[in-house]
């Protein structure tokens, strides 16, 4: 006799396969890929312990099993975005320090108009208090330190206190720039371009600079 064999009806519902637990590395992972998504479409004000816990499929208080707390997650985002920033230094061209920063000033306002509300949470968003962690501190200080670098190339008089203070001049003046540009607040103030209104801000700096006016 044949063997006889167990059929499943087809009417019988078929159980689905539990889903395989991540790792603490990939919920981590996924959090901060979330946390970007949230802040690229609503701003670093939306990102809310609850709204991030829905995203990734998990109750708000695994979050703070994962980080320091909610803000630690946005400053994990920024870790990625002052990264960005320091790409931006690679490959400038030439050795003439006025045109290497006029285009690194374009390249960094293209980066802020392509994606806003992420470059707007590096200065925003929800924190615990005023005080930023060593690391978040030494990224900008890293990124005024490059800067101020080129500036002592296009004045060796300058001390690096004062070639530091320029180039926190210039990054609040360009930032700031791009967030309004953004923000379609700057045609309140000129009908010139974003781009073209930090470049003729920055030559002027530039030029005082190596004048050492």
């Amino acid at each position: 006799m044949p063997r006889s064999s167990k059929r499943v009806s087809p009417s019988e519902p078929t159980l689905p396969r539990p889903e395989p637990r991540r790792t603490r590395e990939e919920l981590r992972a996924d959090t901060l890929a979330a946390a970007r998504e949230i802040i690229l479409s609503d701003g670093p004000e939306a990102l809310t312990a609850r709204r991030l816990a829905e995203a990734v499929g998990y109750t708000p208080g695994t979050i703070y099993n994962l980080f320091d707390g909610l803000p630690d997650v946005l400053w994990q985002v920024n870790r990625g975005n002052f990264k960005r920033i320091e790409e931006l230094f690679e490959d400038l061209p030439g050795d003439d320090p006025t045109a290497r920063l006029r285009k690194l000033a374009a390249r960094y306002l293209r980066l802020v108009e392509t994606e806003p509300t992420l470059f707007r949470a590096l200065f925003d968003g929800p924190r615990r208090s005023d005080r930023f962690p060593d690391w978040y501190m030494q990224a900008i200080a890293g990124l005024l330190g490059r800067t101020a670098d080129e500036l002592r190339q296009l004045n060796p008089a300058l001390t690096e206190a004062q070639a530091r203070d320029e180039a926190a001049g210039i990054f609040a003046a360009v930032h700031g720039i791009g967030q309004l540009q953004v923000s379609a607040r700057l045609d309140l103030l000129t009908n010139v371009s974003g781009a073209e209104l930090a470049d003729r801000l920055l030559s002027r700096i530039l030029r005082d600079v190596a004048t050492g006016a």
